[in-house]
């Protein structure tokens, strides 16, 4: 918000010094030691002064300054983001590629891992209806299950049926969903978005997000992850436990150090997921930024000086008080 602030209307800005200056004028001139010059002797003054030491405290002069000083900054128009054209948005497109390993299947997010990421996929996509939404299932390889499309009902029986049995090769391969989210996006690769929704990443593959995330012409990446730092049960459809590379139960705790190596060498932006609906909401922030940054032309700056309106009324009114004005 920060880089992005900047002001519609910037030639406002040059009242600030006649406002400041005004009320310095002002504040000086009613002293009583500027009223009152030197006709009156300085021990009668001070006994004959009512409230001497004004200048110290907090006036109606004092409230008015700071309220025209917020109105100035409000007709300045301070703006620091903009409102995406409706036919814009419509068209931005989202890839998801959904992890589909034996470790989504730990129970440490109820009922598991793969159900947890299936309810969160399909939430985004009731919360972006008409856009258009592509689904890549990976493991050890990446493959196409939806093009892009917007029908929600089409995606949510596939995501229904993505299973670990079903993937041809073991393992998490996040770099191989990359070229195939590039394929799927063509020509709008720019304004989209590549979202992982996955427990996590294998070291191997950091050079290569790392070097997708930076190019500018590549979709913009981010991560939902999945699962918690304890981790939980890998069950198989049976009931009996995933055997992990060691022979004994698969451990499924989320790695926080490689996360926080993905997020410090790579422009990919890590969402943990949670039981509400606030990742889903930060995920559609991301999703509009992405579009923000791909220059649409016809987004406009919204207009944040109103903001400033109500501490300046409320200003004002404390400027009103019993006795500020009379005196």
């Amino acid at each position: 918000m920060i880089e992005q602030l900047h002001f519609l209307r910037p030639l406002w800005l040059l009242a600030l010094p006649a406002v400041i200056g005004l009320w310095w004028l002002l504040r000086t001139q009613r002293s009583p030691e500027n009223t009152l010059g030197n006709l009156v002797a300085p021990h009668l003054r001070r006994a004959l002064t009512i409230q001497h030491d004004t200048r110290a405290g907090f006036s109606a002069l004092d409230s008015f300054t700071i309220a025209l000083l917020a109105l100035t900054l409000a007709a300045a128009g301070p703006a620091w983001r903009q409102q995406v054209a409706p036919w814009f948005e419509e068209t931005a497109p989202l890839v998801i590629a959904m992890e589909v390993t034996d470790s989504m299947r730990s129970n440490d997010l109820a009922p598991t891992r793969l159900d947890r990421a299936r309810f969160k996929a399909l939430d985004l996509v009731a919360a972006r209806t008409g856009a258009r939404t592509a689904l890549i299932a990976y493991a050890g390889s990446a493959h196409i299950v939806v093009p892009p499309t917007t029908d929600s009902a089409v995606l949510a029986g596939f995501l229904e049926s993505l299973d670990p049995a079903i993937m041809p090769r073991g393992g998490n391969n996040s770099a191989a969903a990359l070229p195939l989210a590039l394929d799927l996006l063509g020509e709008s690769a720019s304004i989209g978005t590549l979202l992982f929704i996955t427990d996590g990443f294998d070291s191997a593959d950091i050079p290569a997000l790392a070097a997708f995330s930076a190019d500018t012409s590549a979709p913009a990446v981010t991560a939902l992850v999945v699962g918690t730092e304890a981790g939980g049960v890998a069950l198989l459809p049976d009931g009996k436990p995933v055997v992990g590379p060691g022979g004994g139960p698969l451990q499924t705790a989320i790695d926080t150090d490689l996360l926080r190596r993905v997020a410090s060498e790579t422009d990919v932006t890590l969402i943990r997921s949670e039981t509400g609906d606030a990742d889903i909401r930060k995920l559609l922030r991301l999703i509009e930024s992405n579009l923000l940054q791909a220059d649409d032309p016809d987004a406009e700056w919204h207009d944040e000086g109103w903001l400033l309106l109500w501490p300046a009324l409320l200003l004002v009114l404390y400027g009103f008080r019993r006795g500020w004005v009379l005196r």
